[in-house]
Parts: structure tokens; sequence; C-alpha cells
């Protein structure tokens, strides 16, 4: 009875490399990768003289892909979103993932704002947005009443968006709940991920939008 060859092993080793240049999702390659490259140990281990340069190669390899595939299974567990979480993923960025609401918020801040405190100054350039969660902020020019913002309605976009200088005065009228983005911080974000930056326009879009609409009323009425 012959005995039992290591050829085996690199062809075994080969075939899964095969499978794995042939699958889509990159976790299964990953692991079939790492398959191959364990598979493949034995074989440059047995020979009459050990090759210990594949062998090395094949270990690093191995090593590599287990780091990547442990790495990408944790990034496909379930995310769990608190309540304000869910409420901003809810509010403006429906169209994302879990995980990706995590990481648009990771960039920001919450903050909190009580009555009568002031969110935007006339005559300062904003650096910052603030998407409401819960509460009321009215805007104001010279005393005169130009609108409220509510859940949803981000502070400081139009103005972000021009560059120019806040013409109004933004105040809490309740206690406010948001999401602040410092604006630097935030369009570095957006160029890395373009996802993310198709719906926050489309939703900086709809916000402008409303806040048109709403102050197009409110003068009607006036």
């Amino acid at each position: 009875m012959s005995s039992f060859s290591p050829n085996y092993f690199i062809h075994a080793a080969n075939l899964l490399l095969l499978v794995a240049y042939s699958v889509r999702d990159i976790l299964w390659l990953r692991l079939f990768a790492l398959a191959s490259s364990l598979i493949a140990i034995p074989y440059f281990a047995l020979q009459p003289t050990p090759m210990w340069a594949p062998f090395t190669w094949s270990v690093v390899f191995a090593a590599i892909n287990l780091f990547q595939s442990w790495r990408l299974f944790l990034e496909r567990r379930p995310v769990k979103l608190t309540s304000d979480e869910e409420e901003v993923r809810r509010l403006a960025f429906r169209d994302l993932p879990p995980r990706k609401v995590l990481q648009v918020l990771s960039i920001g801040s919450w903050i909190t704002a009580e009555n009568g405190e002031q969110m935007l100054e006339r005559g300062k350039c904003v650096e910052a947005i603030s998407l409401i969660v819960r509460g009321k902020v009215r805007m104001t020019r010279d005393e005169r009443v130009l609108g409220d913002l509510g859940a949803g309605d981000i502070v400081g976009s139009a103005l972000l968006l021009s560059g120019v200088p806040a013409d109004l005065d933004a105040v809490a009228v309740e206690p406010v709940r948001a999401m602040r983005w410092e604006a630097a911080t935030l369009e570095r974000y957006l160029a890395a991920n373009p996802e993310t930056r198709n719906v926050m326009q489309r939703h900086l879009a709809r916000d402008l939008a409303g806040k048109l609409e709403r102050s197009l009323a409110h003068n009607s009425t006036n």
C-alpha cells in the first residue's frame, strides 16, 4: 500500500483558492483563502527537505486572512441603535443601514439647548450644523419672527452652504436635543463616503425646501 502523498495538501489548497477567487462575498473569499493557506502548510512541512520560506509565507497569509475575516464578521454583526440614534436615522438617514448611521453620528456630538439659548447669532459665520431631534428653535431678524424649526430641521444649513455670516438669530423656544457636526469634519467624512453624502444631500434639499415653504406661508399670513 502506498504511503499518503503530501501532494494532496497542495491540490486541496489550490482548489480552495480557486473557490475563493470565484465567490463574490468578501468574507467568504477571506475564509476560503484562510483555509487554503492552512492546508498548504503541511505540504511545505512534509517535504523531504522542509520548504521553510513558502511555509512561513503561508502562515503569514493565514494570519492576515484570519484577522480580516474576524474584522468583517464584527462589522456584519447586527447593530442596535439607541432611541435617539434611531430617531436621527428616521429623520435624516432612513436610507442608510444602522452601522453607517453610527459612523456619521460618531463624527458629531449630541447637544442640548435650554429655552432661550442661542443656536445662531446674527453676524457670525456658521461653522457647524445641528439636526434637531426634539424641541423647537425660532428664527428671528430684527425681532421679527421668520419661522420655527422642529424635529428633522437643520439649524444653519442654508448659511453653511452659502458661506456668508448669519443674517438672523436662532433661539431655542423649547428644550432642544440635537446632533451637531463641525462643518470641516462633516465635509471630509462625506467626501470619503459617497453613499452617506448622497443621503445627506437629499435631506439638505428637503430641509431647505421645507424652510422656504414655511417662510412663504408665514409671510403670506403677515
